[in-house]
């Protein structure tokens, strides 16, 4: 398996949950987390809390807390955070949500399973966040895992 760097995940994570702030990662570090792929590029790390505590975690931590632009086109998450250290790097998705062409989809920061050191996200919730995406095959692993369970 190829994962890069996990010190700034957790640690924004850490610090996140020291705050009193929960926090889950998703995207391919979840499916990695369960065995459906063998790469991870880039660590997603998602919140539901204001943006302001965020920001105030990311500013002691040393961080950028100011967000990114994004990609407004296609998201409608409330705040984005790319977050980069030693060549690691984290999007930090705060109140993550999709816009589909009729709606908008709220994916929530619920948590799942831990996997080294790490509080994952919900795979359900993934299935959701995918499929809103139009990304059907990684929708599709997850919902194989899940019947499997």
């Amino acid at each position: 398996m190829r994962l890069p760097p996990m010190d700034l995940v957790a640690s924004v994570q850490a610090a996140l949950r020291d705050a009193g702030i929960g926090s889950v990662v998703g995207g391919s570090g979840l499916l990695a987390s369960m065995g459906l792929v063998d790469t991870v590029n880039d660590w997603d790390l998602v919140t539901d809390a204001e943006e302001r505590a965020v920001q105030v975690v990311l500013r002691a931590l040393g961080l950028p807390d100011a967000p990114d632009p994004g990609d407004a086109t296609g998201f409608a998450t409330r705040a984005l955070h790319r977050l980069e250290r030693a060549g690691e790097q984290v999007d930090l998705l705060v109140g993550f949500a999709i816009r589909t062409s009729d709606t908008v989809v709220h994916i929530p920061a619920a948590p799942g399973e831990s996997w080294r050191g790490l509080t994952m996200a919900r795979p359900a919730d993934w299935v959701l966040a995918y499929r809103a995406m139009g990304r059907t095959e990684k929708a599709a692993l997850l919902e194989q895992a899940l019947a499997g369970r």
